[in-house]
């Protein structure tokens, strides 16, 4: 039984966790049809009267004025049960995955949703931006305030 156990935490960290890296961006879903959900690729946020995203698959785009709402959330990679994660816990740290979840209204008066995957290092540049370009849409959750509350990890 040693062995078995011993086995499935090997095993549990050497598993890589499916999350995007660097400066790339998931479209994790919504109701965006341009966009296969799970498309990897990348945010402008260089325009200031619209979000860009871009992938191989396909691209659009959310102008600020028609944010409806948005919200940040991180959450754990994986959920092993209380005695696998304090096992990974003691020899490694555990993974989070970094969320941004988008309602918009499109030209025609329709709400949308699109939710996003970002990397690690991506959280604080992306609300800063949200924060500037599309004020009045924040909405505080369990995870992130508004304004000046707002911290991230």
């Amino acid at each position: 039984m040693k062995r078995f156990t011993s086995l499935c935490l090997l095993l549990v960290l050497a598993l890589p966790a499916v999350a995007v890296e660097n400066e790339e961006v998931m479209y994790v879903g919504g109701t965006v049809a341009a966009v296969k959900e799970g498309a990897i690729g990348r945010l402008d946020t260089t325009s200031p009267t619209a979000l860009k995203f871009y992938s191989p698959g396909g691209s659009f785009e959310i102008p600020f004025a028609r944010f409806d709402s948005y919200t940040y959330s991180e959450e754990t990679a994986r959920h092993l049960g209380v005695l696998p994660a304090v096992g990974v816990a003691i020899l490694r740290k555990r993974q989070h995955r970094h969320f941004f979840r988008i309602s918009f209204h499109d030209e025609n008066s329709t709400p949308q949703v699109a939710v996003f995957e970002v990397s690690k290092h991506m959280p604080k540049t992306v609300m800063a931006i949200l924060q500037t370009r599309a004020p009045n849409a924040c909405r505080s959750s369990v995870y992130n305030g508004c304004g000046q509350q707002w911290a991230l990890r």
